[in-house]
């Protein structure tokens, strides 16, 4: 558990909260093993869990085009914190990879029997989806001064 822990620290959900509160949530968790190839979850299939990549490598893709990478760290289906069951996008495994599974019910349950946890969770769920939405407008402000860039040479 010391290893998990570890790399748990390391997710960005976890920020703020000690050892032995990080804890609390991840001896309710369950360990996934997959093998390059392996598909998480597809979009539009409902789930009710977030995951951590522990050891490997994912990739997230949508359409048969490859959005973002995981890595060891990494936190991914975290819209189920917000009730939003329905996942957005492929999960692809790219190599061995061991996945810290966390439920839905698990995470809630945390507000009656430790809400300070809950609230430091809520928090850095927060945080985190602010920063992906600023990673998002600041790629789509790129493309779109890429495509008017390539625009005005068709019309030259």
């Amino acid at each position: 558990m010391s290893s998990i822990l570890t790399i748990v620290k390391g997710s960005p959900l976890f920020l703020e909260l000690y050892d032995d509160e990080i804890m609390k949530i991840v001896e309710k968790c369950q360990v996934l093993s997959l093998e390059k190839g392996d598909c998480i979850f597809k979009e539009g299939d409902q789930g009710d869990e977030l995951f951590i990549v522990l050891t490997g490598a994912a990739h997230v893709e949508k359409h048969g085009v490859s959005l973002a990478e995981l890595k060891k760290g990494d936190l991914f289906g975290e819209l189920v914190l917000l009730n939003e069951n329905i996942r957005s996008a492929d999960i692809i495994v790219d190599n061995y990879t061991d996945l810290l599974i966390m439920s839905y019910s698990d995470i809630f349950g945390l507000y009656e029997h430790e809400p300070k946890i809950f609230s430091v969770l809520i928090l850095n769920l927060a945080r985190l989806l602010t920063k992906r939405l600023k990673d998002s407008s600041a790629t789509i402000q790129l493309l779109n001064e890429k495509i008017a860039t390539l625009s005005q040479k068709k019309s030259a």
